[in-house]
């Protein structure tokens, strides 16, 4: 098989899983497979950029970007459809419907953004937003980047249709929306409301590329225009396209009149909590294509469809209080206590807000009634206050300028992105000044950001280091799964601990065998779960000075950037050493930045503060290692990965990340946390991102698990 027929198979094979995925909902292989197949078509492509088509599964990686979004006319109108809240409403909308209607379809209301894909010949040539209905975006090269949107119709070897315009929902799923937002939330920015606002947001990125980092996802619900489609029903089509390899809901159902339409609707009320995307209502369509058209639209709806909203998981209650919890950074959070209310079927008394800019944007006061919201796997949130029905006795909230817990003095944070633009903004103008002053010019105006405000914020830490409710929490951290992880010291035990007085430093986890006898009184310990506890923290002196760095919750220093510090400085004393410039700037690997200001600013402050200092001292007097394990520091010779440098990215089944890091770093490899032309192996798990991409871009080997095991083996 020469290369152009294999790239052919491959095409199929990885369009076939796409169907099977997507469309069948049953998957026949692994994520790590699947990227398997993709990268050896990409390596194929490479060598024989001659072959690479279109609608090559390859090329749905974005592309430069883009100055704005062309305007497009649509060939069928994109209206909205009406909504109904009411079964009353949906049986007065059946009763206009003429008497030959005795079919509906009736699918979920994703909670998306309506998209309009037109392919002609059987390849995708445009997508576009709904718009003002009769016009959308041209957002095709965002739109290409969707695995479950198909870059070509698989038509089985029959002829494509000439014309095939499908209208459709592209949405974040659950897990893809919440874990944006920590990734959001550790990176100090502003929280996304919604996954529907987020998908939104995403589109009009102009920068394709950063589309393809996330998971949207498309699910087809209706037509547009048609040349080639012999389907005459709602069914029919979904059918047709699904077979195409277009994705439609599996939840979608017919019925035969309105009373089985709202006994579907019902049922299905309780099935879309366990869905894993937001859905917030169902649609309700005449089935037949002819009964449609005969119908029409109004000059804002189609008459044929109408959309019924299940209630809101939301519920109005009664703002208390908001108080302020310490986490075990300093991290000031603000939450809210609630008159008790109902929503999704759990009392509800307490919702987060995570920070005082939130509050402020929001206008909440104390006393307010407000609306909280319970959606998806979304902590509850308050959505909004009602501000029309304000108490007079309405108190705005003041956020602490102290510590609630001791006291301490309190650093508030802005939006980093905010802060980069105002700072580059200050740059700008003084390059610009610098350059009119040596040609004898008048400064050209240089168009300023909006000036950083209270919304702005995004934190407020305590800084006293003693403070004891962030003892507490950080104890919970230094001992806990990934960190030192000591057997037997979980939250009630170091709530324990902490109570009796038994510890109030980290060094007196060290100290405790001394203390056996007070240590044996607390509750529920007896001899073997002491004994137990006390060879945890035996064990836990030897984890190495990475493990040990992360354990302190030093903010902003996780797990990966305490790693990345003690591959560099391989000992606490040469970090302490190393000035504040050096740790933000020194190189981690070829062509990469160093680890950053922010980092570097919290370690060096922490090493040189009076309690780092007293930390330090105390887990030294206890004869905790702080230095890289003798294994990390010089491997094995003989290793495969000796001197190299290997990067670990997407789920693993086997091992945690943090395991096969360790792992790497035994065998004498380094792990590093970025790809690069220096990194000599990519370990990839299930749903690997932009790792695996530039790994692939690069040509750096990717390794599966099992791969993995067999290259330390030797």
């Amino acid at each position: 098989m020469d290369d152009a027929q294999r790239i052919q198979q491959l095409r199929d094979e990885i369009r076939e899983h796409d169907r099977q995925y997507y469309v069948d909902a049953k998957p026949t292989i692994s994520d790590r497979q699947y990227d398997r197949l993709l990268e050896e078509l990409k390596q194929l492509e490479a060598a024989n950029p001659e072959l690479i088509t279109p609608d090559s599964p390859t090329q749905r990686v974005g592309g430069e970007p883009i100055e704005g979004f062309e305007q497009i006319e649509h060939a069928r109108p994109m209206y909205s459809i009406d909504n109904s809240y009411d079964p009353d409403d949906l049986r007065k909308w059946a009763d206009r419907l003429p008497l030959e209607v005795d079919s509906f379809a009736i699918d979920p209301k994703i909670d998306g953004v309506a998209i309009s894909l037109r392919y002609e010949d059987g390849q995708l040539v445009l997508a576009a937003t709904r718009g003002d209905g009769r016009q959308g975006d041209n957002v095709t090269q965002n739109v290409r980047t969707i695995r479950s949107v198909p870059l070509s119709l698989d038509t089985q070897g029959s002829p494509p249709p000439a014309v095939l315009e499908v209208r459709g929902e592209i949405y974040c799923p659950w897990e893809v929306f919440n874990k944006w937002n920590e990734q959001l939330e550790e990176e100090g920015q502003q929280l996304l409301a919604n996954p529907r606002n987020a998908t939104a947001g995403l589109l009009k990125r102009h920068d394709s590329r950063i589309v393809a980092q996330r998971r949207l996802e498309f699910c087809a619900h209706g037509r547009g225009q048609l040349d080639g489609v012999d389907a005459t029903s709602v069914t029919e089509f979904n059918q047709q396209i699904a077979a195409w390899g277009i994705p439609t809901n599996p939840f979608t159902n017919t019925a035969n009149d309105i009373d089985e339409v709202l006994k579907i609707i019902a049922e299905f009320e309780t099935t879309r909590h366990n869905l894993p995307y937001a859905v917030d209502g169902m649609v309700v369509k005449v089935n037949r294509f002819d009964l449609q058209d005969e119908l029409g639209f109004t000059s804002r709806f189609p008459r044929w469809c109408i959309a019924y909203k299940y209630a809101a998981e939301q519920a109005e209650t009664t703002l208390l209080e908001i108080l302020w919890q310490v986490g075990k950074t300093g991290k000031l959070t603000p939450r809210a206590t609630l008159e008790p209310v109902l929503v999704a079927g759990t009392t509800v008394q307490h919702a987060t807000l995570h920070n005082m800019g939130e509050v402020l944007r929001k206008d909440l006061r104390i006393g307010d009634r407000v609306i909280i919201e319970k959606a998806g796997e979304i902590i509850p949130q308050v959505v909004q206050a009602l501000t029309k029905e304000r108490p007079q006795n309405a108190k705005l909230p003041t956020p602490p300028t102290q510590c609630p817990e001791c006291g301490g003095d309190v650093e508030i944070e802005f939006d980093q992105r905010r802060m980069h633009d105002v700072k580059a903004w200050e740059s700008r103008v003084e390059r610009e000044k610098q350059r009119a002053e040596k040609k004898g010019e008048k400064p050209r105006e240089i168009p300023q950001p909006a000036p950083i405000t209270e919304l702005d914020e995004t934190a407020r830490y305590c800084m006293n280091p003693e403070c004891p409710a962030q003892f507490r929490e950080r104890l919970e951290h230094f001992a806990g799964r990934g960190q030192l992880d000591i057997d037997g010291m979980g939250e009630k035990v170091v709530e324990q601990l902490t109570e009796a007085g038994l510890v109030r430093t980290i060094g007196d986890v060290f100290r405790l065998r001394e203390r056996r006898d007070e240590v044996l009184e607390l509750e529920r310990m007896g001899e073997k779960k002491a004994d137990n506890l006390f060879a945890g923290i035996d064990a836990a002196k030897q984890r190495g000075l990475a493990r040990t760095l992360s354990a302190l919750g030093i903010r902003h220093v996780g797990s990966t950037a305490s790693r990345i510090l003690a591959e560099h400085y391989r000992t606490i004393d040469k970090m302490i050493a190393a000035s504040e410039e050096d740790i933000a700037t020194f190189k981690i690997g070829e062509n990469e930045s160093g680890i950053g200001p922010e980092i570097a600013k919290s370690i060096y402050a922490f090493l040189h503060s009076h309690t780092g200092e007293a930390v330090v001292e105390e887990l030294r007097t206890a004869g905790v290692s702080l230095e890289m394990p003798e294994e990390e520091t010089s491997g094995s010779a003989g290793s495969a990965l000796a001197g190299k440098s290997l990067v670990v990215t997407g789920t693993l089944a086997k091992y945690s990340r943090k395991e096969i890091e360790e792992l790497i770093v035994k065998h004498g490899g380094k792990a590093s946390s970025s790809v690069s032309k220096s990194t000599a192996y990519l370990v990839a798990g299930e749903k690997a991102g932009s790792k695996l991409e530039k790994a692939t871009k690069l040509g750096v080997p990717v390794l599966t698990e099992e791969e993995f095991e067999t290259l330390i083996a030797e």
